[in-house]
């Protein structure tokens, strides 16, 4: 197993080890979990193995039964809106059904918060909106975490603009799915429209027209979702 990092420790390794092979269905529903393995695979004490299988308990992943032992749960029981769980299904290649599920959602709230952030937003989360998308302007070596980090930023500060406390935490549960939606697509050539696209919605929130910006966030949703479903098509 990997040295821990300076931000995660070895309990926290080990808990994204077990949830990323539940998730990506390398342990698959019924699954046991063998103790003596894990502790000799991560070279871990009985007492680590049990907190982080307590996290992923808590997750809805794993359960534990009587003579059977600890197990991997259906899949109907994970909570797949965890950040965690989200972030394991993104991986370095994204489940293609994540994918589809999180355009679908972006395409529920999007646009209407951009609606809505054109009529509310203030001039501070104006400039805030707009700095985000300066970000998205600069060429930065064509570096795609940098592209990443910019590109969710300016959608954050279109959410924050919105004044829905509830709107605004559930992209943060999103954020980790879009971290890996983003690289994917972002590692692409996304074409001439990607930065036309966000600038459309920006402009019509400066000029507050919601109409427009309901409309502009729409086509930046559905190309996104036709970019991806081309990228999930090559492979």
């Amino acid at each position: 197993m990997a040295t821990p990092s300076a931000r995660r420790g070895l309990h926290a390794q080990v808990v994204d080890l077990l949830g990323s092979r539940i998730v990506t269905g390398e342990l698959e529903p019924g699954d046991t979990i063998d103790y003596e393995e894990y502790l000799v695979e991560c070279g871990i004490s009985r007492t680590v193995l049990r907190e982080a299988i307590k996290v992923l308990s808590a997750k809805g992943l794993l359960d534990a039964r009587p003579r059977l032992g600890t197990y991997v749960t259906e899949r109907a029981r994970w909570q797949l809106l965890d950040g965690d769980v989200m972030a394991w299904r993104g991986g370095v290649h994204p489940d293609p059904a994540l994918v589809r599920d999180l355009e679908e959602v972006r395409m529920i709230f999007e646009p209407a918060a951009a609606r809505l952030a054109a009529a509310r937003r203030t001039d501070v989360q104006l400039t805030a909106i707009g700095a985000a998308f300066e970000r998205m302007r600069v060429d930065d070596h064509g570096q795609v975490a940098h592209m990443v980090d910019a590109d969710i930023g300016f959608h954050l500060a279109i959410l924050r603009a919105v004044g829905n406390e509830l709107l605004e935490q559930f992209e943060v549960v999103l954020q980790p799915a879009l971290v890996s939606r983003n690289a994917m697509a972002l590692s692409h050539d996304s074409g001439g429209d990607y930065l036309r696209l966000h600038e459309d919605v920006y402009r019509a929130i400066v000029a507050r027209d919601e109409d427009r910006a309901h409309a502009a966030m729409s086509q930046l949703i559905v190309d996104a979702a036709h970019h991806s479903a081309a990228i999930l098509g090559e492979r």
